[in-house]
């Protein structure tokens, strides 16, 4: 036998994409008798080929060359009449129309029992096979049933395939995916259609098949799996998720706060109560699900109340640790650590509060107005200012004035009264607050710069 033509064959390695695959029906065709041959399905001549079960085409794995007698048998095309030639693969290609040969064929082999697929999904037909003929005039066709062999579909023109170096057929695997309708029957049947004109031209082989299988390409099993950002945050703060599970088509997230998603990766997730939660993810495909959880731990965040009572605000928050802003732009006022803070002058004041387990938050802004102290009163001041500590008042006002000096942290400074003169007693520099009070109930403050 002459074997000419060259083609390229794909072979999907399932493994590699962590597919499993399973035989759920197959053919060897060494009981002939499981099989129907020479169905006609169309015109056929006196020197019609003929589907024939035998070593005369001996099977050899995908990857061997052909050989005949092996035991082996094999579903092939050979040929019949005076014309015939040779055995095995080896088909009759007619005269042209010269009148000698009447080879036209159409003709078909298929399995004889309904095969089942019940419960079975991502089907294939798989077989080996070598053959060259003629495209588009003499070749086999991979055909199906779903109606245990009343109607006949064809799957898919079976390509020439190649020759070994001494010229005989390379036996070839194939795999070809089988349509949903193949799915969940209990009446599919599998056969092969061979045809071929009389214009006398072609090559051997005709069509050799073995090893027909059907079988169920099964996804792997879904793994389940997820990380956070974290597995212990502050009360009002959010979990970040990364979904990292495998093979899965399909999510159910259940937060343990009432909260659940489909999402393969939800938003943040945060937590407005405190306590210990359980995130649970189950990730599913059609082979089943995955179920995988981890705890989490919500902390108490700080309570940050404040009250204004006696001139002092109060952190309404205890056992903290505490800062004190001056607002709106939250500058740090050093030294203010204290639950309670004394404001030297009206305007606007926050505190952050952090308790024992790190949790930390900015109270919003109180505004204070009713210290009395107005900023305005034309007819007292402090001279000089800047200055090293020693001020004196207006002396109209002075005897009748109430003195009281604090840093700026708001605590009250020690002073010395001399005369008409007032020094701040501190060896600190830097700014000061002078409130000043009269008789008539006005009040003044006044920054002072001690340089």
């Amino acid at each position: 036998m002459n074997y000419r033509y060259l083609i390229a064959i794909l072979f999907v390695a399932l493994d590699f994409f962590g597919i499993s695959q399973t035989t759920i029906w197959q053919n060897d065709f060494e009981n002939p008798a499981e099989w129907t041959l020479n169905v006609s399905t169309g015109q056929n001549d006196i020197d019609a080929n003929l589907w024939v079960i035998s070593d005369a085409e001996g099977g050899v794995a995908a990857g061997g060359c052909g050989t005949a007698g092996n035991g082996n048998k094999t579903l092939h095309v050979g040929c019949q009449g005076t014309w015939c030639v040779g055995t095995g693969a080896t088909y009759n290609a007619g005269d042209g129309g010269l009148g000698f040969i009447y080879a036209t064929t159409n003709k078909r082999a298929v399995f004889a029992s309904n095969i089942s697929t019940l419960n079975s999904q991502n089907l294939s037909v798989e077989f080996d096979y070598i053959g060259i003929g003629q495209a588009n005039d003499d070749f086999g066709t991979v055909i199906y049933s779903t109606d245990g062999g009343t109607t006949w579909t064809n799957l898919q023109t079976i390509t020439p395939a190649t020759t070994c170096a001494n010229g005989q057929g390379l036996w070839t695997h194939l795999s070809i995916p089988l349509p949903v309708s193949c799915e969940n029957s209990s009446t599919l049947r599998i056969g092969f259609n061979w045809k071929n004109s009389n214009d006398g031209a072609g090559t051997d082989p005709s069509l050799a098949i073995n090893n027909v299988k059907i079988t169920t390409n099964i996804p792997p099993d879904p793994v389940a799996n997820f990380t956070l950002n974290d597995n212990q945050i502050c009360q009002n703060y959010c979990f970040t998720f990364s979904n990292t599970s495998s093979d899965a088509t399909s999510y159910s997230w259940d937060f343990g706060n009432g909260n659940s998603s489909t999402l393969e990766n939800p938003q943040p997730l945060c937590f407005n109560l405190p306590g210990q939660y359980v995130i649970t993810l189950i990730a599913c495909n059609n082979q089943g699900c995955d179920t995988t959880s981890q705890n989490v731990t919500v902390l108490q965040a700080p309570f940050t109340g404040l009250e204004f009572l006696n001139g002092q605000i109060t952190s309404l928050q205890p056992n903290a640790l505490y800062q004190w802003l001056l607002c709106p732009s939250l500058t740090i006022i050093p030294g203010a650590t204290s639950v309670e803070y004394t404001p030297p002058i009206n305007g606007a004041y926050a505190v952050i509060v952090t308790l024992a387990n790190g949790c930390s938050d900015t109270s919003d802004c109180i505004q204070i107005n009713d210290l009395g102290i107005q900023e305005q009163v034309s007819s007292l001041g402090l001279f000089p200012n800047p200055g090293n500590g020693t001020f004196s008042i207006d002396s109209k006002l002075f005897n009748s004035c109430d003195i009281t000096v604090f840093d700026v942290t708001g605590r009250k400074q020690e002073i010395l009264w001399e005369g008409n003169l007032i020094t701040i007693v501190t060896a600190s520099k830097g700014l000061f607050f002078v409130r000043i009070k009269v008789e008539n109930g006005a009040e003044k403050v006044v920054s002072y710069l001690k340089e």
